[in-house]
């Protein structure tokens, strides 16, 4: 071979080479980054994150809501779209009122849906429309809230809750320029495991005392990161971060004890034992320690999941597939076949 082709492949090799890593690098910082969803949210004390897509592989969530009424039939019908089907992503962020008596929350929502028809349905409801860099937010009163809706794009609408419309504007503003995302995000969201469906992250302020004398407190001011993925089982797991080791390991002391008091009691109330899956599940529970944070894991089995789906689609079968009427040829035939009454002798 000559020596110009040979360093001719050599070039392209090393090129391809290059590109590989480049493209494997790429992927992995896209991975270790929040979802572009939740980077829109504004500042929360609850950051929840959820990945509807491999739910649609279910045939419940393909089927027709088995129980929609009221409003949500109303919904369905007018838009078209059915949130157990259509629904990709969600993002929502969650904080107390500034008098601590309500709640504020905002969502991201992102699927497929008509936006021809959403936007009818919207502008039915809102009691005016606002703009906003080129976007309308429809303001709607809803249960003593002022409630925006914006359309954000074809695949993406924001909602909000809160007196301001400033948290909507700021989801605008970011669908051109893609934000960090709010604090909490930014500091914790390195707890999630990658390939995580869901998670959550919540910041535990001073935990009441709960009934009984029980009580939450070892989980003062810390910071909790939930997520589940699926391998076959799903994978449940906690990260509670705690403010110093000391802290973390009370956490895990306490859980600890919870646990064991709960088998207890469980054993006594049920003596001819549980649920094979469910005893399974519970036993999986692990709590370990990690510097200044603690470490809870939990399998449940695909059984328990195949059941839950089982159980489900059976509770929604009389709903979703009521007896049909019978037909009138049916009741022709029945009254044809009816036996008659005796004719009343005369009286002797």
């Amino acid at each position: 071979m000559p020596p110009r082709r040979k360093l001719l492949i050599s070039v392209l090799f090393l090129v391809i080479l290059a590109a590989v890593l480049l493209a494997g690098l790429l992927l992995y910082r896209r991975s270790q980054q929040p979802p572009e969803l939740a980077r829109l949210l504004p500042e929360g004390d609850i950051i929840v994150y959820a990945n509807l897509k491999p739910a649609h592989l279910w045939e419940i969530a393909k089927s027709q809501p088995a129980h929609a009424e009221g409003e949500y039939q109303n919904f369905i019908d007018q838009t078209g779209i059915q949130l157990e089907r259509d629904l990709d992503e969600v993002a929502m962020s969650r904080r107390p009122t500034a008098d601590a008596k309500d709640t504020e929350s905002v969502e991201v929502l992102a699927g497929r849906f008509d936006s021809a028809k959403l936007t009818a349905f919207l502008e039915k409801l809102a009691a005016q429309k606002d703009s906003f860099h080129g976007r309308i937010i429809y303001v709607i009163p809803h249960e003593g809230h002022t409630v925006r809706v914006s359309i954000l794009d074809a695949k993406r609408v924001a909602i909000t809750n809160m007196a301001s419309s400033d948290q909507i504007h700021e989801i605008i503003d970011g669908t051109d320029k893609l934000p960090d995302g709010p604090s909490l995000l930014q500091a914790y969201y390195k707890h999630v495991p990658v390939a995580s469906l869901g998670w959550v992250i919540l910041r535990t302020g001073s935990v009441s005392q709960l009934p009984n004398g029980y009580s939450f407190d070892f989980l003062d001011n810390t910071v909790t990161v939930g997520s589940v993925r699926y391998a076959g089982d799903l994978l449940v797991r906690a990260d509670v971060v705690a403010p110093s080791d000391n802290d973390a390991r009370r956490v895990v002391d306490s859980a600890g004890g919870f646990l064991s008091m709960y088998r207890t009691v469980e054993k006594a109330v049920t003596p001819h034992g549980t649920d094979a899956d469910i005893k399974s599940a519970i036993d999986s529970v692990q709590v370990q320690q990690n510097k200044n944070v603690a470490v809870f894991t939990a399998t449940l089995p695909q059984r328990i999941l195949k059941k839950l789906v089982s159980e489900a689609s059976q509770a929604a079968a009389p709903a979703a597939s009521p007896s049909p009427p019978p037909s009138p040829e049916h009741r022709r035939r029945h009254r044809r076949h009816k036996p008659t009454a005796s004719p009343t002798p005369p009286a002797g």
